[in-house]
């Protein structure tokens, strides 16, 4: 089959894969709209070696892998929580926050997620405060050659809607609908070949010529009608 025709069976169909696609994209909607907001505050951390030598920067980078998981702990999350007062989990704020380091910049990503957007931004600049205030207590034992300094570069604003992205979720569903859509028509098209419906059908299945066929009753009752239109006349 060529791809003419392929176009041709969409073409036919083609309300088929418009009504798919409008459901689905309504659908995604629709489930975006049911989902609690969830709202995203980002804070960065400037991680600084004392020395500029390539072996300080390369250590520098190993630890910043080590400050990543560090602050995630338990230790930070729970006097986070202390702090701002929460009803939490160490667990539970641990969920809530998620670090990368950007170790080509030397810096550290806070991300703290919340259905609040200002607690959002307090669990945020907290985190950071905390790691901040510990890792300046741990390099006062540290030679001044050694020290990383790590300080807060921006401080957090409100957190800004992180999810549903329901532009996105609409987008993927109009995706998804087209090609449900399109894949329904071909079933659809596969399902109708196997069906006997005129006299060339059964000629291609069987092999034979048709030398005869029985009217359908619709047509049997239109010429039974001109029938006794005709008698009345006599």
């Amino acid at each position: 089959m060529q791809l003419k025709e392929y176009l041709q069976i969409i073409g036919k169909r083609a309300w088929i894969v418009a009504l798919v696609t409008v459901v689905a994209m309504g659908l995604a909607m629709l489930v975006s709209k049911l989902q609690t907001p969830e709202y995203r505050s980002t804070v960065y951390l400037n991680v600084i070696p004392a020395r500029l030598d390539n072996s300080l920067q390369i250590t520098t980078k190993a630890l910043m892998r080590n400050y990543a998981s560090n602050i995630r702990s338990r230790d930070t999350a729970t006097t986070v929580i202390n702090r701002l007062q929460l009803d939490l989990t160490a667990e539970q704020m641990a969920e809530k926050i998620s670090v990368r380091p950007i170790e080509e910049d030397f810096m550290i990503q806070i991300d703290a997620d919340d259905e609040d957007p200002f607690i959002a931004r307090d669990i945020a600049q907290t985190t950071a405060e905390v790691f901040v205030e510990d890792i300046k207590v741990y390099m006062l034992d540290q030679d001044k050659r050694d020290r990383v300094e790590v300080n807060i570069r921006d401080y957090a604003i409100p957190g800004g809607l992180h999810k549903p992205k329901w532009k996105i979720n609409v987008l993927a569903g109009g995706v998804l609908g087209v090609l449900a859509g399109t894949v329904l028509t071909f079933v659809l098209k596969w399902l109708e070949a196997e069906i006997v419906q005129t006299a060339d059908d059964v000629e291609a299945h069987l092999g034979i010529g048709v030398l005869g066929a029985i009217p359908t009753s619709a047509a049997s009752s239109r010429r039974r009608g001109r029938a006794s239109a005709q008698t009345s006349q006599l």
